[in-house]
């Protein structure tokens, strides 16, 4: 499930290629073979795409019964009124953030969702909260400081959706020297060997933001588990089946 956004690289990797435009998806994840049905973040826009891609699995908004956010920046928190009947799994951290934010940060946050959430079923959790059998949540500030990252059992081990802590291949792999983007586009890229992980563009802590990828990593046990939130190349594909 994904929402469609246009933004430049440099809100990719920070300080790289920063006036180089990139269109990248805001991606929604619904979790199979839970005992409830898990949808992970509610996307970016409208609700039609929302509603469309659940159609496509044979699921309505009503049908859902948890909203995991990683985080309530607009894109990954839009359309959380679509889901009535759902229970919404927060980070305390984050909300408490989202409420006063950092000024510079102030407009990633929608006050109308704020609302919203204050007259939904908001549960608001810390690290390491087990959503349900085989699924949790682990804080993993750096994003932002209430971020938190969704740890996944699959018949090939634990998968972490990361949200914003990693939003693309190119912080998981630094030495990417090409990336296509949602038009299809080849962006050419700056490599940075040198380094493990790259950081994003917009944080509220690097360091929060080191500790935490190594805290991810430690959790998938192999940087092929680690699940970005804003890379094109994840857009219809199921994991673990599409990603070896």
């Amino acid at each position: 499930m994904v929402g469609m956004m246009s933004s430049l690289k440099g809100a990719t990797t920070h300080l790289l290629d920063m006036m180089t435009p990139c269109v990248g998806p805001a991606l929604v994840f619904y979790l199979e073979g839970s005992t409830q049905k898990i949808l992970v973040d509610t996307g970016v826009g409208g609700p039609e795409g929302v509603i469309q891609a659940l159609s496509g699995i044979g699921l309505t908004p009503k049908d859902i019964d948890t909203v995991i956010l990683t985080h309530l920046h607009f894109d990954h928190a839009d359309n959380v009124g679509l889901f009535p009947h759902a229970r919404f799994i927060l980070q305390k951290k984050e909300w408490e953030y989202a409420k006063t934010p950092l000024p510079i940060q102030r407009s990633l946050y929608n006050p109308r969702t704020l609302d919203e959430l204050e007259h939904l079923d908001l549960v608001l959790v810390g690290d390491g909260y087990e959503v349900e059998d085989g699924v949790e949540v682990i804080l993993v500030p750096g994003h932002t400081k209430g971020q938190q990252a969704v740890v996944v059992n699959t018949s090939q081990g634990k998968y972490v959706l990361a949200g914003d802590l990693l939003y693309c291949w190119l912080n998981i792999y630094p030495g990417i020297s090409e990336y296509t983007d949602m038009m299809g586009n080849r962006i050419s890229c700056t490599p940075q060997p040198e380094h493990a992980f790259y950081p994003p563009g917009i944080h509220t802590d690097l360091s929060d933001w080191y500790d935490s990828v190594w805290k991810v990593l430690s959790f998938a046990g192999s940087r092929r588990r680690i699940i970005p939130g804003h890379e094109p190349g994840l857009v219809g594909k199921i994991i673990p089946q599409d990603h070896p």
